[in-house]
C-alpha cells in the first residue's frame, strides 16, 4: 500500500469529518438554542399554570361548599313539605271557619236580645 495515497486519503476523511461536524454543530444550533427557550417558557410557564390550578382548585372547592349548603336548604324545605296543610286542608279550615262565624252571628244576636231586655227592664 502506497503510505502518501493513504496519507491523502486519511487527509479527505478527516476534512469530510469535519466539515460534517461543522455543518452538523450550525444546523442543529438553532434547535438547541429552541430547546432552550422552549425549556425556559417552560419553566416560566409551570409557576403560572400552577397559580392558575390552585386558583381553580380554590374554586372549585368554593363551589363545591356552595352546592352542599345549597342541597342543605332543599333538604330542609323537603323535609318541611309533608307537614305543610294542603290546598283542600286550607278549604276546610275556610269552611269551618264560616260556619262559627255563622254561629257567632247567631250567638251575637241572642246577646244583643238579652242585653236589650236586661237594659229595658222596669
Amino acid at each position: 500500500m502506497n503510505l502518501p495515497l493513504l496519507n491523502q486519503f486519511l487527509l479527505a476523511a478527516s476534512l469530510a469529518i469535519g466539515i460534517i461536524n461543522a455543518l452538523w454543530i450550525w444546523l442543529s444550533r438553532p434547535a438547541r438554542d429552541l430547546s432552550a427557550r422552549i425549556a425556559k417558557v417552560a419553566q416560566d410557564a409551570k409557576g403560572e399554570v400552577d397559580a392558575l390550578a390552585s386558583e381553580m382548585n380554590g374554586r372549585g372547592d368554593r363551589h363545591r361548599e356552595n352546592l352542599k349548603e345549597h342541597d342543605r336548604r332543599i333538604q330542609r324545605l323537603e323535609d318541611q313539605v309533608p307537614h305543610l296543610p294542603t290546598r283542600e286542608d286550607l278549604h276546610e279550615i275556610g269552611k269551618a271557619l264560616t260556619a262559627v262565624q255563622t254561629q257567632m252571628a247567631g250567638i251575637t244576636g241572642t246577646v244583643t236580645r238579652i242585653d236589650d231586655f236586661l237594659r229595658n227592664r222596669p
